[in-house]
């Protein structure tokens, strides 16, 4: 299933993820940026615990 969601909409993926315990890490680069486009999942991770960690990005990124 982790495979599936990867490169999904993040909104998507809580979706099909909403029965269980989730946290979202936000990947950017350093400094003043702007996501634009869709923010996507790049990596699903499962913990021993039951838990599910998401890391998403955006499509692209604008200097603020």
């Amino acid at each position: 299933m982790n495979e599936a969601l990867i490169l999904v909409p993040e909104v998507q993926a809580r979706q099909a993820l909403r029965a269980e315990r989730l946290s979202l890490h936000v990947l950017a680069p350093p400094g003043a940026w702007i996501g634009c486009g869709a923010l996507r999942v790049l990596r699903v991770r499962r913990d021993d615990e039951g838990s599910t960690e998401i890391t998403a990005g955006y499509d692209s990124y604008a200097p603020a």
